[in-house]
């Protein structure tokens, strides 16, 4: 961006204003909004201030009357300007004194203005009430003070704080500064402190040097004399105290010998500095630069002091965050770990008591007859479901533990119900062999009966053939019927096995669920039991980096004031 050196482009942008106002407030944005309307106010100012100041009784007054050619100001051995007295051009003659939220109109003469402006009473005590007015201005239609300037006749220095802190705000606003040195007295190492802060606030080209000559006599041959024998002395002094750096302006004038010939005594230098400074003259575009980057500095150191805070800041808060991510990770991989340590330690339950429900089952086998309805599967199944539930709800329980300890979230109602049907197990079939599903043997007739009757008939001879018929077919029957009991034992002894390693199969089957669910269980509950604590955000560099942008703005704008040079 090209800039103009005479009046750099300050404002803050809209945009970044927003963004200021948004990251860091809107008092902060009035802040620097406030602070560069002010420096933009002193490099578009379109009335140049020029002030008068030095030491009291300097001749501060008695100089400015000599140059508007009207003995307006008061003066006196004694300190006199209390306020600031304003000197411009108007329509007609008015003196008008500013006091805090209201002016007051007084007549244009010099009694007046003592009254309002005068810090010494006749009586010799200070006028408290003179603290009160904030300046006085004073417009003469006759006035040779060009248009748009302004000459300002300060309070002295050194005579008491208060007077010295009004003249050092006064000359903070002024363009150009004209110090006004008694050549009574050496400049004091007050005006020599005063002058270098201002020169280094406000540039080398603010201020230029008036030497009010006192003369013994105000006569030519005094005013030669002292031209030829004192003067090379004051400008050494000069260019001693400001440490070599005494304006090449530097003029003198006796102002009250000029009082009485206007023509002679250094009066008509002192009018050409004056016109030559009052004009556009490129030292006031320098001293207004440099005034603005005094005013700027602050502003950048103030935005350096503010981006060294927030990065300090986002330090801070980008450790917080490593720290508690730390935690978490931590925390998280504990929680992980006692979750798979509580479903292994299910698994081995579940595994022990599902083989227990296969014993039980199988011991049915011993108190009665094999049963063929599906019974044996019903009971397993049932008694594995009941021991599934007590598993499950003992390994919610855990969890919910082990979640409260690692700040992690229990399993809601929903999810330990889903929890209990992933682990309960299937339905279960238990085979019955079927050998004794058939039909019994059919009845063999052997000789058993036959041998029985005979002996029976050898016995008891008067039994008919009938009888003896009879008792041989009971006999073969029962004979029948001993084989065929013999056959059945034989043959339930190996049904009842294999049916007991069919419940005990079954049994081991159920056992084996844990092991085929157990990743799905550590899936389910990973995604149940999340974190109570959410992970941290990145740090908003937003601050940051509008202050960052600020730091820029500010120092592109001091920069085009020649501030960095």
């Amino acid at each position: 961006m090209t800039r103009s050196p005479a009046r750099p482009a300050v404002a803050l942008p809209p945009a970044l204003a927003g963004e200021l106002a948004h990251r860091h407030g809107d008092a902060c944005r009035r802040r620097f909004t406030t602070e560069l309307e002010r420096v933009r106010a002193v490099l578009a100012a379109s009335c140049t201030t020029v002030v008068f100041g030095g030491h009291f009784s300097a001749g501060k007054s008695s100089l400015l009357n000599l140059l508007i050619g009207r003995p307006l100001l008061p003066v006196d051995d004694f300190p006199e300007t209390g306020v600031a007295c304003v000197i411009r051009k108007g329509p007609a003659d008015h003196v008008t004194v500013v006091r805090a939220g209201r002016r007051t109109k007084l007549p244009c003469t010099t009694d007046a203005i003592a009254d309002a402006v005068s810090l010494v009473a006749a009586d010799g005590d200070y006028r408290s009430e003179v603290l009160e007015s904030r300046r006085l201005v004073i417009e003469l239609a006759d006035c040779p003070v060009p248009d748009r300037v302004r000459w300002v006749d300060s309070p002295g220095i050194n005579d008491t704080d208060a007077m010295t802190a009004r003249a050092a705000e006064v000359a903070a606003h002024a363009d150009l500064l004209v110090w006004v040195v008694s050549s009574r007295q050496p400049i004091s190492t007050v005006e020599e402190d005063f002058l270098r802060a201002h020169r280094e606030r406000h540039g080398p080209d603010s201020v230029v040097l008036l030497v009010n000559v006192f003369l013994t006599e105000d006569t030519p041959e005094q005013w030669q004399r002292f031209l030829t024998t004192r003067a090379d002395h004051h400008r050494a002094r000069l260019h001693h105290a400001l440490d070599g750096g005494a304006p090449a302006g530097l003029v003198f004038v006796s102002a009250r010998a000029a009082a009485a010939d206007p023509g002679h005594f250094g009066a008509p230098e002192a009018r050409a500095l004056l016109d030559r400074i009052s004009h556009a003259d490129p030292a006031v575009a320098a001293a207004r630069r440099a005034r603005a980057a005094a005013l700027l500095r602050p502003l950048v150191d103030e935005a350096s002091l503010r981006i060294r805070e927030q990065r300090s800041l986002l330090e801070q808060e980008c450790a917080g965050n490593d720290l508690l991510r730390a935690e978490l990770t931590t925390a998280g991989e504990h929680f992980r770990s006692q979750v798979e340590r509580a479903v292994d330690d299910w698994a081995r339950n579940w595994d022990t008591h599902a083989r227990a429900c296969g014993e039980q089952v199988a011991k049915l086998l011993t108190t009665g007859p094999v049963q063929r309805d599906g019974s044996y599967g019903r009971l397993l199944t049932e008694q594995l479901q009941q021991a599934s539930a007590a598993l499950a709800e003992t390994l919610a329980r855990t969890l919910d533990r082990s979640a409260a300890a690692t700040r992690h979230a229990a399993l809601t109602e929903t999810e330990t119900r889903r929890l209990a049907e992933l682990l309960r197990p299937p339905v279960v079939c238990v085979e019955v062999p079927g050998r004794l599903a058939g039909r019994l043997p059919e009845l063999r007739t052997n000789s058993l009966g036959r041998t029985v009757s005979g002996r029976i008939g050898s016995l008891m001879p008067s039994l008919s053939a009938n009888a003896l018929r009879s008792i041989d077919q009971v006999v073969n029957a029962a004979a029948d019927s001993v084989e065929r009991a013999k056959e059945a034992a034989e043959s339930a002894v190996p049904d009842r096995e294999r049916t007991r390693a069919n419940i005990l199969a079954a049994a081991a089957v159920a056992a084996r669920h844990a092991k085929e669910r157990r990743s799905l269980v550590l899936q389910l509950l990973g995604g149940a039991c999340r974190p109570l604590t959410p992970a941290p955000r990145a740090p908003d560099s937003g601050p940051l980096t509008v202050l960052e942008a600020l730091h820029r703005h500010l120092t592109d704008c001091l920069d085009s004031c020649g501030g960095t040079q």
